[in-house]
């Protein structure tokens, strides 16, 4: 499980996700943009459900299945992640 400050979160998050979305696409993790949609890179709903629960088990947060959608780039949804895991640690403090 990670924990991050928000300022200090977003690259390991974006590297973790490059890697996920490559492991579904089932291509290298250098050709997928951080800035595209996912629905763009091909990930197909499936796999974004299943990514969000990837997402929750790796930083012990409860996400709507549909936050893949509602941050729609790996950039956008690694802030979000960041800020979740940021309140999620302090709400538990």
């Amino acid at each position: 499980m990670h924990t991050y400050t928000v300022a200090g979160a977003a690259a390991p998050i974006i590297e973790w996700l490059v890697e996920r979305v490559a492991g579904y696409l089932d291509q290298p993790a250098y050709s997928v943009d951080t800035t595209l949609p996912l629905a763009e890179l091909g990930l197909d709903s499936v796999s974004a459900v299943s990514l969000c629960g990837e997402v929750e088990d790796e930083w012990d947060l409860e996400l709507d299945a549909t936050v893949v959608f509602d941050h729609p780039t790996i950039a956008e949804l690694a802030g979000f992640i960041a800020n979740e895991a940021v309140l999620h640690r302090e709400s538990a403090a």
